[in-house]
This record gives structure tokens, C-alpha cells and sequence, in this order.
């Protein structure tokens, strides 16, 4: 099952394809995405996968006023060390390991959710392709845990009563419980039941 036209290129997620679209966002619209990675000037040329002296950058941007270079990780991994390789006059590193200093020299962290926040902000632009092409990486951020979701999930409380599953929601924001063969035959809403009630 494919559900966004990123997800058809593999179901796995892979920093490769986010960089690809993220790419091809910038160079279709440069001015909307340069200050939320901290480049300067006017945009003149967006490179993929752009080979330098020690190693490949995911984004290459070539502006008026020098070079930014856009490094994402999608696990823990910090791209700072990794970015320093590639010659350019900013370094956007895009992770969800932020430090508490959000800058180191001309190294600017961005985290995966405030991409998503400026991609929802692409829902009234006049560009059919810029709020397609948006759309559909944000839907892809989504499905692959990346960002906030549009819908919040329940979390029974009964069901993190245990010390391991409590520790895993509050430290590493995953849930898990007992698989429990037939639960779903109680999974009937509390309305369902009543209407029930009253018309047997």
C-alpha cells in the first residue's frame, strides 16, 4: 500500500529521498525556505547529492552571498562533524537531536518539525506544484513518525501501569503493550453500549 507519491520510491524511510524532495521544494520556490535555514541572498543554484573532497552533501545551495549546505539524519545522529567536511559558508543541519544551543559557529540546527510547520504554511500558495509536492512530504514526515501527526492517539492510562511500558512512553515516546488474544470483543464505545442497552 502507497499512500504519498514519496512513499511509491520504497516503503523504508531513507534520508535519501527526504533530500531529494527537500531539493527540489527549495529550488522551485528559494525565498520561502532560506531563512528557516539561516542562508543569505538570493538563491542561485540547488545541487543534490553534490560530491566535494571528503564525501557527498544532501543539499547543496548556491546563493548570492556564499554556500549553505543542508545535512539531514533521520535517526539520534548529530551531522555537525559530517557537515564540517563539505566547503560552504552555512551548515543547516536537519535532525531531531537538537542541542540546547541551536547554533555552533556557522552551524544552525533545524529540527524535522519545524520543516513540517513551514510545509503546512504552503496550503494557500499559488504554486500548484510547491503545495502538491509540500503536501505530500509532509503526509510522508507523518506516516513515518517524523513529526506530529494531524490526530492525537488515546493512551490508556491502565495500559502504562507497568514500570517498563511507563518508562518507555515518558523517555523514548514509544508505547507497547500485552498482546491479549480477543480484547477487541470490549473495544465497543461507551454510546454503542448504551444504545444497546436501550434497543436490545
Amino acid at each position: 500500500m502507497v499512500s504519498t507519491l514519496t512513499g511509491a520510491f520504497g516503503q523504508s524511510l531513507r534520508e535519501t529521498r527526504l533530500t531529494a524532495l527537500l531539493g527540489y521544494l527549495i529550488a522551485i520556490d528559494p525565498s520561502r525556505f532560506l531563512p528557516l535555514f539561516g542562508f543569505q541572498g538570493v538563491a542561485q543554484r540547488v545541487s543534490l547529492e553534490t560530491h566535494h573532497d571528503e564525501g557527498r552533501s544532501d543539499v547543496l545551495v548556491e546563493t548570492s552571498s556564499g554556500r549553505g549546505v543542508i545535512e539531514a539524519k533521520v535517526d539520534a545522529t548529530d551531522p555537525l562533524m559530517q557537515s564540517r567536511r563539505y566547503d560552504a559558508r552555512w551548515y543547516a543541519l536537519l535532525t531531531h537531536r537538537v542541542p540546547l544551543r541551536k547554533r555552533a559557529g556557522n552551524a544552525r540546527y533545524v529540527t524535522w518539525q519545524e520543516l513540517a510547520d513551514l510545509l503546512q504554511t504552503f496550503r494557500r500558495v499559488s504554486s500548484p506544484r510547491l503545495k502538491l509536492l509540500s503536501a505530500d512530504l509532509l503526509a510522508y514526515l507523518q506516516e513515518h513518525r517524523m513529526v506530529k501527526q494531524k490526530d492525537s492517539v488515546e493512551i490508556y492510562a491502565r495500559e502504562i501501569n507497568e514500570p517498563i511500558t511507563l518508562r518507555l512512553l515518558l523517555k523514548a515516546q514509544l508505547y507497547g503493550c500485552k498482546y491479549e488474544a480477543g480484547i477487541h470483543r470490549f473495544s465497543k464505545s461507551r454510546a454503542e453500549m448504551e444504545a444497546n442497552r436501550r434497543h436490545p
